[in-house]
Formats: structure tokens, sequence, C-alpha cells
């Protein structure tokens, strides 16, 4: 009777130790730890000059991360020209087409500003581009003006043109801003964004024209845009 007891003691210490061994060899191992730790890019891993990337690296990238400062400088760029334009008559020295530009810039920008992370926000001249940058020049620019991250935007908009078989007192738009967020230091778009946007207006006294009111539709819509596409950004860096 003894000995059977002994032995069932034995056979129950040595499942127990075999079900314990494996879990304990695994947590005190450093080396499968350190495995399961993303890498952290630092640098861009494009080749600039035919902008390709090795399988390897790509590898790198899907797996890895980036780390964006807790305090940054942020250029803005807006790409393309806009729709809106078709309004005035040599729109390039209109006064009231400028001032339109320069409100829909200030939009955007009144967005990022509340970002607790954002120390500076810088515009890029269009002089530091050509007229049609890729995304190589976009990133070379954004390093002479010594900016963390690079916010580009582009913005199309239209009329509804068949909007209630065109009501002559009403006027409704539509706006797509797109935005990507490039990181200077690495190349990689940690954010984007496409944001479309209405707007319907009911003609005022001061519109003259049904063109007046389409116009200030259009330029409504626009501006909702970029407020949204403003408020996308910044919530993303505030996670």
């Amino acid at each position: 009777m003894i000995y059977r007891i002994v032995c069932l003691i034995g056979a129950m210490t040595m499942l127990f130790s075999s079900c314990q061994t494996p879990g304990t060899m695994v947590s005190a191992d450093p080396a499968r730890q350190q495995l399961t730790k993303p890498e952290i890019i630092t640098e861009s891993l494009f080749d600039a000059n035919n902008s390709t990337i090795s399988e390897a690296d790509i590898q790198r990238l899907l797996n890895g991360r980036i780390v964006i400062p807790d305090s940054l400088r942020i250029a803005v760029y807006k790409y393309g020209g806009t729709s809106v334009n078709r309004y005035y008559s040599s729109y390039w020295t209109n006064e009231e087409y400028l001032k339109t530009q320069q409100s829909f810039l200030d939009s955007l920008v009144a967005q990022l500003k509340p970002c607790r992370k954002i120390e500076e926000v810088v515009l890029v001249p269009s002089l530091m581009t050509s007229g049609n940058p890729g995304i190589t020049q976009l990133r070379e620019a954004a390093v002479r003006l010594q900016a963390d991250l690079l916010l580009v935007f582009s913005v199309n908009s239209d009329i509804y043109y068949k909007y209630k078989a065109l009501q002559k007192n009403e006027s409704k738009a539509f706006a797509t801003c797109e935005t990507i967020l490039l990181d200077t230091r690495t190349g990689v778009i940690p954010h984007s964004s496409v944001v479309t946007k209405e707007n319907l207006l009911v003609k005022e006294k001061e519109d003259w024209t049904n063109q007046e009111l389409r116009k200030r539709a259009e330029n409504g819509a626009i501006a909702l845009t970029l407020m949204e596409a403003g408020q996308r950004v910044t919530a993303f860096l505030d996670r």
C-alpha cells in the first residue's frame, strides 16, 4: 500500500515539473522577448535614384514602426490648383481670389495649432518645388525647412448641376480634400485621409447672379473639407 502511495506522489511530481518547465523557460528567455519588439525605423529605406525599395526593406518597414517626436515643426504644402479659379477673370491678379485662397490655408492651419505636439506650422513656398513635385522633392523641401512632418493637401470641388433640376434660388456644391502626412526623416506616410463635404445655399441679396451663388456654395464646401481634414491630422497626432 505504502509503495503505491510513493509511486503516485512521484508521478504527480514529474507531471507538475513537466508543465512548469516550458513556461518558465519562455518567460525568462530575453532573446525571444526581444524578437517580439518591432524595429524602430529612423531613416529612409527608399532609393531616391530610382524610387524603388528592396524586398528586405519592405519587410523592415511593414514589421517596424516610426517614432513621432513630442515637439513638432510641421510644413504645409498645397498640391495642385483649385477649380474655383473659373469664377475669376485674371484670377492670378484678382484680389478676391487671392484672399479666398489665403482663407483656405488659414482654415487648415487653424485646425493644426491646437495640437499639443505642434510647436510651429510653416508653409512651403511654391518656389521651392517644381510645378508637379514628387514625394522625393517634397521631402527635400521639408528637410530644408527643418520640418519634422510635411502635410500635403489637394482640393477638388464642383457644383451638383442636376440638383433638383437646377432650381434658380439654390446651389449645392461638393468638395474633396486629400491629405498625406509625411515623416521627413523616414519618408514614411503614417497618416492619410480623404474628406468629402457638401454645402447647400439659398440665393441671397448679395448674390447678384447665379454664378455668385454657386461660387459661394463651392467655397463653403472647400472650407468644410479643410476644417475636417485638419481635425483628422490633429486627432492622429494627439493619440
